[in-house]
């Protein structure tokens, strides 16, 4: 297995180009499906299956901080 090199530029590390897609992949996937169930809520949509939850709410939240992570936008040192 073999390390990867991280440039620092500064404070901020970027991350390789596949984690970068992934993550932002993630975030807007995420974001998409936390709208959607939004919109549910207050129309007659049924997009998601079993309608609207608050399990789709946490679901989309966790995957968009995930893939926030991925992309590397958590990782500047404070």
């Amino acid at each position: 297995m073999t390390k990867t090199q991280k440039i620092k530029i500064g404070r901020l590390h970027t991350r390789s180009m596949p984690s970068r897609v992934v993550g932002w992949t993630l975030f807007t996937l995420g974001l998409i499906t936390v709208a959607v169930n939004w919109v549910e809520e207050f129309s007659a949509l049924e997009a998601l299956p079993g309608g609207h939850s608050v399990f789709y709410l946490m679901g989309g939240i966790t995957v968009s901080v995930v893939g926030l992570w991925l992309a590397g936008v958590m990782d500047a040192n404070a």
